[in-house]
């Protein structure tokens, strides 16, 4: 969607010259239309990327939770693995003590199948934290690009003669009637003031 800002210079995308030919302002605002078709497609795939870190940050805490949570059963296994083991030798050589020794070797399986598991899901976590990262990163990098769009629509919209919703049409002062215009009051003149001169005539003695 078009910046609103921008939409009276759009106005005069179909504007021509004298000799048929689009008008400066008309160059410009082709220019601009470019531009905001840029700026919307590129929101467009921000708002992609930024769904796309959703699914991912969800997938991140999932895994890390699920880690956690084998981690500390891991533990468990290896602490029953470890008792059975004990039992085992101190149960001598009888009935009793193979039934605890193969109850420590099922453990032991238990454990090294649990690791597996747990390296597969360890990695699948870093990698979903490099490309979590990546994404990121893809985020500042497209919100400057739609940055630097606007900043360059703004400064063709000045040429236009607009900022923001200043008109664009504002009368040139050849087009204002006479008595509108004004000249430039000069500073008034200090006003200098001459000593009189005062004339004394002498009589002739008679």
């Amino acid at each position: 969607m078009i910046d609103p800002r921008f939409q009276e210079v759009l106005e005069f995308i179909d504007e021509r010259d004298g000799d048929g030919a689009p008008s400066v302002r008309a160059k410009i605002a082709i220019k601009i239309q470019a531009y905001a078709q840029d700026v919307d497609d590129q929101r467009k795939e921000l708002a992609t990327i930024e769904e796309e870190i959703g699914v991912l940050q969800a997938t991140v805490d999932a895994l890390t939770a699920s880690l956690e949570e084998q981690s500390n059963r891991k533990a468990d296994l290896v602490t029953e693995a470890q008792d059975a083991a004990v039992r085992a030798a101190m149960s001598g050589s009888g009935a009793g003590s193979a039934g605890l020794r193969k109850k420590a070797q099922a453990t032991r399986d238990r454990i090294a199948e649990f690791s597996k598991d747990y390296e597969s899901e360890a990695n699948r976590l870093a990698q979903s934290k490099i490309t979590l990262a990546s994404k990121a990163l893809a985020v500042i990098d497209q919100r400057g690009i739609i940055v630097r769009r606007l900043n360059t629509m703004s400064s063709l919209a000045e040429r236009a003669g607009v900022e923001f919703g200043v008109e664009l049409t504002a009368p040139s002062i050849q087009s204002q009637p006479l008595r509108q215009r004004r000249r430039p009051q000069s500073a008034p003149r200090g006003i200098v003031r001459r000593s009189r001169r005062v004339m004394v005539r002498r009589r002739k003695a008679s």
